[in-house]
C-alpha cells in the first residue's frame, strides 16, 4: 500500500494521508489487497492530482506554464546532447591543413569543430586557389560541391559524416577551413524524446512549486525568489530553442557549424545565433554569459522551495 500512496503528491499525503489509506483498506477486502483494477485507478489518481495546478490561482498556471516550456528546453538540451554521441570523429586538422591548403598558419580541434586557418599565396587568384583546394579534398577522398563567388570565394565538402566550409578571403589574403560533424540520424528522435520528458518534468515541478508556496507560511518570499529564478532562466531557454531550430533547419550553416554543443553540454544561444542578429561580440551578454545564467537562476528556485515552508495546518502527517 505504500508504493500506491507514493502516486499521491506529498501535499496530499501530509493532508489527508489517514483517509488515502482507509480508502485502501476498504478496497483491499476480505482478500488483504486491491485488485489490479483499483489499484490502476488508485495510480491514475495520485498522477492526476499531481498535475493539477493550484486552483483559481491563475499565476501559479502562470509560474507551470513557464516551468513547462523551460523544462522542454532543457530536456531537449539534454536530448540533442545525447544525439552528439552519435556524431563521426573529426581527421587530423592540422594534417588535413598541410594535405589541402596551400600554407598553414593556425590549426586547432576542440570538442565538435575544428579549424585550420593559412595565407593566400601572394598574387593568387582567388578562385584558382578555390578550385586547387576543392580538387585536392576530391583527390583525398571528400565529395566537394561548386565553387561560389560572393564577399568570399567558398564551398562545402562532405566526407564520413563530417562537413567542411572553405573559404578563400581576397582582401585580407587568407584561406580557412572549418569542420564539424555531420548530424546523425539518432538526432533528431532523441531530441524529441527529450523534448517531450522535459515538458511533462517541467509541469509537474511547477505545479509541485506552486502547490508547496500556496501552503507555505511567508509564501511572497519563496514567489520573489522563485519569479527572479525563471527571470534568470528563460533568456538562456529561448536562445536555445532559437539555435536548436536553426541547427535543424539552417542549409548553409554559419561559423561552426549552428551546432549547439560544439564543446560539450550547453544551454543557452549559440555565437552563431547571435553573429546572426548582429548580437555577437561586443553585445551585453555572451553564450558564455547565457551558460552561467541558469545556474544562478535554478540555485534561486530550490532556494525558493525550501523556503516555502508549509503551514502548521499542513503539517499533520497521517
Amino acid at each position: 500500500m505504500n508504493r500506491l500512496l507514493m502516486a499521491f503528491p506529498a501535499r496530499l499525503r501530509r493532508k489527508h494521508g489517514a483517509e488515502l489509506i482507509e480508502t485502501m483498506v476498504e478496497m483491499a477486502g476480505p482478500g488483504g489487497r486491491p485488485t489490479a483494477a483499483d489499484r490502476a485507478r488508485l495510480v491514475l489518481d495520485g498522477l492526476r492530482e499531481r498535475f493539477r495546478p493550484p486552483a483559481r490561482r491563475p499565476l501559479a498556471v502562470v509560474a507551470a506554464v513557464l516551468a513547462l516550456l523551460v523544462g522542454g528546453a532543457l530536456g531537449a538540451a539534454a536530448g540533442s546532447w545525447l544525439g552528439t554521441f552519435g556524431y563521426a570523429a573529426l581527421p587530423d586538422v592540422k594534417a588535413l591543413g598541410e594535405r589541402v591548403l596551400p600554407q598553414v598558419e593556425h590549426a586547432s580541434g576542440a570538442g565538435n569543430y575544428m579549424y585550420v586557418q593559412g595565407p593566400l599565396t601572394a598574387g593568387a587568384d582567388a578562385r584558382q586557389a578555390a578550385e586547387q583546394i576543392r580538387q585536392r579534398l576530391t583527390a583525398d577522398g571528400w565529395r566537394t560541391g561548386a565553387v561560389q563567388d560572393g564577399a568570399d570565394v567558398h564551398f562545402p565538402a562532405h566526407g564520413e559524416g563530417v562537413q567542411l566550409d572553405v573559404h578563400v578571403y581576397p582582401e585580407v589574403s587568407l584561406v580557412d577551413l572549418a569542420g564539424w560533424p555531420s548530424r546523425p540520424g539518432s538526432y533528431v528522435p532523441l531530441t524529441v524524446a527529450g523534448l517531450l520528458l522535459g515538458l511533462a518534468g517541467g509541469w509537474l515541478a511547477g505545479v509541485a512549486l506552486a502547490h508547496r508556496m500556496q501552503a507555505a507560511r511567508r509564501p511572497w518570499r519563496s514567489v520573489a525568489l522563485a519569479s527572479a529564478g525563471l527571470l534568470l532562466v528563460v533568456p538562456s531557454a529561448v536562445g536555445f530553442v532559437a539555435s536548436l531550430l536553426r541547427y535543424l533547419t539552417v542549409t548553409e550553416p554559419l561559423g561552426t557549424g549552428e551546432l549547439v554543443h560544439p564543446y560539450g553540454f550547453a544551454f543557452g544561444p549559440t555565437i552563431d545565433l547571435l553573429r546572426a542578429y548582429d548580437l555577437g561580440e561586443g553585445w551585453y551578454l555572451t553564450p558564455s554569459d547565457f551558460q552561467q545564467l541558469p545556474l544562478y537562476g535554478f540555485a534561486l528556485i530550490v532556494v525558493a522551495a525550501i523556503l516555502a515552508r508549509p503551514r502548521r495546518e499542513f503539517e499533520a502527517v497521517a
